[in-house]
């Protein structure tokens, strides 16, 4: 089982960002991980959320919810690192920052199935992301993220 309030406070501890953006986790389950940010900290000039914080968030949070996945199947000896994002900005976002992180069950079954292999090399890990704020979403990620075994 997951601890998730070890592994946040873990990941605040090794990457400092997350404090400043006062990122908290708030759920994992399914190959998904919810996280929430308040505005104060990651607020732009106009007023809404800072894009520069929109996509930070949703890059740790596709490395964040592949590494959990990992985790709950027992495997500890992954390296995860973003290959390539896309960013859609659909609108402001004025509040409470909501975001839902998610693998296909599909997509992670196959990456398991090519790490087991004798030689997996690096595989390559689709991950999606969107960002809300009251239940509307705001920003979606589609991250491209590069798994292999240490």
């Amino acid at each position: 089982m997951i601890d998730l309030k070890r592994f946040e406070a873990e990941c605040q501890l090794e990457i400092p960002l997350l404090n400043a953006m006062q990122l908290s986790f708030v759920d994992y389950k399914n190959l998904t991980l919810t996280m929430e940010a308040p505005l104060a900290p990651n607020i732009n000039n106009k007023g809404t959320a800072f894009g520069g914080s929109i996509a930070s968030i949703c890059l740790f949070g596709g490395w964040a919810v592949s590494t959990l996945s990992f985790i709950d199947r027992d495997i500890h000896n992954t390296e995860i690192v973003v290959y390539k994002n896309e960013m859609i900005f659909e609108r402001p976002a004025k509040g409470l920052l909501t975001v839902e992180a998610h693998i296909k069950s599909d997509d992670f079954e196959a990456c398991l199935a090519r790490l087991s292999t004798d030689d997996p090399g690096r595989v390559r890990l689709d991950i999606h992301v969107d960002l809300f704020h009251d239940d509307v979403r705001c920003a979606a990620m589609q991250g491209l993220y590069v798994v292999w075994l240490k």
